[in-house]
């Protein structure tokens, strides 16, 4: 009797055992689905906000370029036109610093073996767009200040306004290729799932880094009139 007892201990505790693997195994892979779920869930809501900020870059740049190039041609803007400049590429400095934000956290949530890689050695140098902006709102200070309604292109102006439209144009055929070549020509929902899912954000963002790049050593006249100077 106490031998069957024995035997019969011994076989619950072997299935009581397998139990416990059993149910610790489902678990653990529940858990793995469900954080999976979570990181990709994650990634692609990264994905969502980084397009976001993509479309708008693009649109801001189609209207600078529009700006700059009329202007050039008249050899002088409005402060209406400058104040619709610094607008524009006071957004546009905003959403790259939100890319490199979201790139920072992609980065952080990806394995190094499929991650896509941006060389940023030099990131603070390269906002470029956070300069101009700088350059826009001081000479439209100033010209206002000075009562005048236009800012007239030369020498220094004239070489700035030159660089921002040589760098607009650059983004905005940076962009058309990057639609027709990749995107192959896809709008919308579409466009937008391709982008997300394949993170053609980040080659975009390394695209427009490395358009601003060429810009870096460019000397934008940031200056205040005199009378803020001695205040």
């Amino acid at each position: 009797m106490k031998r069957r007892t024995i035997v019969m201990k011994n076989k619950f505790n072997k299935k009581d055992h397998t139990v416990a693997i059993v149910s610790i195994l489902i678990i653990s892979i529940i858990l793995n689905v469900y954080s999976a779920y979570k990181v990709s869930s994650y990634k692609y809501k990264l994905g969502q906000q980084a397009y976001n900020y993509i479309e708008e870059i693009r649109q801001r740049n189609e209207g600078n370029l529009e700006i700059l190039s009329k202007s050039l041609k008249n050899g002088k803007i409005k402060n209406e036109e400058l104040l619709k400049l610094y607008k524009n590429y006071d957004v546009i400095a905003g959403d790259i610093i939100g890319l490199w934000q979201r790139y920072a956290s992609y980065s952080q949530n990806e394995l190094n073996i499929f991650t896509k890689i941006i060389d940023t050695n030099r990131i603070i140098e390269n906002d470029i767009h956070g300069q101009i902006k700088e350059y826009i709102i001081c000479t439209l200070n100033n010209e206002m200040k000075n009562e005048q309604s236009n800012l007239i292109l030369v020498n220094e102006d004239k070489s700035c306004f030159e660089a921002m439209y040589n760098m607009a144009e650059k983004i905005n055929n940076y962009f058309n290729t990057f639609n027709g070549d990749i995107l192959k020509g896809s709008t919308g929902v579409e466009k937008e799932k391709k982008v997300i899912k394949k993170h053609y954000w980040i080659d975009i963002l390394e695209g427009i880094y490395g358009i601003s790049d060429d810009y870096v050593d460019v000397e934008w006249k940031i200056q205040m009139v005199e009378d803020d100077l001695n205040t």
